[in-house]
């Protein structure tokens, strides 16, 4: 943006939100809103969408996401007629990093696309590379992991070729971290150690410590998959020392859910509530529902594997009451976008190509890489559609949950390959009962599933349940560690009904959840099945 047309005291106030951007929120704040009102005075678009855009970033770093919203989605039709691309660029950046982080991969990815698109028609390489590295940063949250080191690899590209700009070593680790993390998803361990290596040699000294989130995180989990424990409780120790409530949580959520993940998994439980405590704080600041929901699903697993039923129960009805609040927050987000997209309606660079790969996404971030099941996203959008329906004409509609019986002991004794292919047996068992017709079939997260039946009656379900439980039974796939079974086996929980007006899907979901409680408490390896009326 061109200030020097502007006069002294427009371009002072231009000058004072570069100079304190990220530094001083308060007084960005207010030389934003003399500068909107300079803007409207004169009609100068280009300084409304600047004070605009200034704004959204600051709430950003606040997270203050509903402000954000308002100034950053205001922002881009007004830099859009003056021709500001690379503000419009980074307003879709923004934008798409918000989306995905309230849980909607799709419309990240469409905020994504566009500001590419753009870059490409202006030949803004400058943030072409920060948008690919955040399309790599959604792939690895899809379990795209070969899409994701593409993106990021093209990111790497060019900052190896630009060793002058801003942040060198910042911008080289969060590439660093994006590959390390990729190929330590696909198992790929002495690639993945290459990366912390290169990390630690050329780049950690020269790190503040919010940006050594990241690092530790990565560099916990790599430790831990190569056995080397020492390593990974003293990396455990830096990252518990670095967070704080002054964390922009936005930018950290993953990399903290990740370690929590781990904390969780090693069973270092005063660890886990300690980060978890102040990263709860900061979720709720931000309003984002879905971050709120992701962290309660790790306290729900705790509560689970620790026999809590009081709070368990508690937690699983919150979640559900998130999951609802969600359905509101996806529509306020659609709205967003129809508004952007229209403005965007003579951008030719948005070509057949990125719309092709926006659809494909669609499909991929509802289907879990490893079973190729649908997932939790998949089973969102099938799971309300076919309630509705039942309710519409009067048929039967059950839910079922299972988990494989003692699975962490199965997968901290026989290693996590063997944890894979154990839960992918049991998915391709539980695929065959789509053959009966109306039956869809999710993988629910770790070793749980959900079955969704529509249109049977109470005793065919049973049969259909029963049978699951002998065909992954038949496998004879060996758990020396269980004790239901020298064997692999199964629990069930199932809520049947014919669904009324009025009624939740998350109250048949709930119960189903709640059987299935009641049946490990009877015994592993059971069935528990009730019809919704008696709950």
């Amino acid at each position: 943006m061109d200030i020097t047309k502007y006069q002294a005291d427009v371009q002072n106030l231009i000058l004072e939100i570069q100079t304190y951007r990220g530094v001083d929120p308060e007084r960005i704040l207010s030389a934003c809103d003399e500068l909107e009102e300079h803007g409207a005075r004169e009609n100068d678009q280009g300084l409304i969408g600047y004070a605009k855009f200034s704004r959204g970033e600051t709430y950003y770093l606040l997270n203050d996401v509903m402000r954000f919203y308002n100034e950053m989605t205001g922002c881009v039709s007004l830099m859009e007629a003056i021709g500001e691309w690379g503000y419009v660029v980074m307003a879709n950046n923004m934008l798409g990093i918000m989306s995905l982080n309230r849980g909607n991969a799709p419309y990240a990815m469409d905020y994504y696309l566009r500001a590419l698109s753009i870059c490409k028609k202006y030949e803004i390489t400058n943030l072409e590379w920060i948008v690919n590295m955040n399309m790599g940063a959604l792939y690895l949250n899809i379990e795209e992991y070969q899409k994701a080191l593409e993106h990021v690899e093209s990111s790497y590209n060019y900052i190896i070729n630009n060793t002058g700009m801003d942040n060198y070593l910042q911008n080289l680790t969060n590439v660093y971290v994006g590959m390390g993390k990729a190929y330590l998803c696909l198992d790929e361990i002495d690639k993945a150690s290459e990366f912390l290596e290169k990390i630690e040699f050329e780049c950690l000294q020269s790190l503040d410590e919010i940006d050594k989130i990241m690092v530790y995180s990565f560099k916990a989990r790599l430790c831990h998959e190569q056995r080397n424990l020492g390593k990974r409780d003293v990396t455990i120790y830096d990252m518990n020392k670095i967070i704080d409530s002054h964390i922009p949580i936005m930018d950290f959520f993953d990399d903290i859910y990740e370690y929590l993940s781990l904390l969780l998994k090693i069973e270092y439980y005063d660890d886990f509530f300690l980060v978890l405590d102040v990263v709860e704080r900061l979720t709720k600041v931000t309003a984002i529902k879905n971050l709120e929901r992701k962290l309660l699903s790790l306290k729900i697993k705790y509560y689970r594997e620790n026999n809590k039923r009081g709070e368990y129960m508690r937690a699983a009805v919150l979640y559900y009451e998130l999951t609802e609040y969600m359905e509101k927050e996806n529509h306020n987000m659609i709205s967003n976008m129809i508004n952007l997209r229209n403005s965007f309606n003579d951008l030719t660079a948005i070509t057949k190509e990125f719309k092709e790969e926006n659809r494909a996404l669609q499909k991929k971030s509802e289907t879990d890489a490893m079973t190729r099941m649908a997932n939790r996203f998949g089973l969102e959008r099938h799971f309300h559609k076919a309630f509705e329906n039942a309710i519409k004409n009067s048929t039967s509609f059950a839910v079922e949950i299972l988990d494989i019986d003692y699975f962490k002991q199965y997968n901290d004794n026989y290693g996590h390959q063997a944890g894979d292919r154990c839960i992918k047996a049991v998915a391709d068992a539980i695929t065959l009962l789509q053959e009966y017709g109306k039956v869809f079939c999710a993988r629910y997260g770790g070793d749980e599933f959900v079955i969704i039946y529509e249109g049977f009656k109470y005793s065919r379900i049973e049969k259909m349940a029963t049978t699951l439980k002998m065909r992954i039974e038949s496998k004879r796939i060996r758990h020396e560690y269980s004790k239901a079974s020298n064997i692999v086996t199964i629990s069930q929980g199932i809520c049947y009904g014919i669904p009324k007006e009025g009624e939740k899907v998350e109250d048949y979901l709930h119960r189903a959840d709640d059987l299935l409680y009641k049946a490990k408490e009877v015994s592993r390896n059971t069935i528990a099945i009730g019809k919704y009326e008696e709950k």
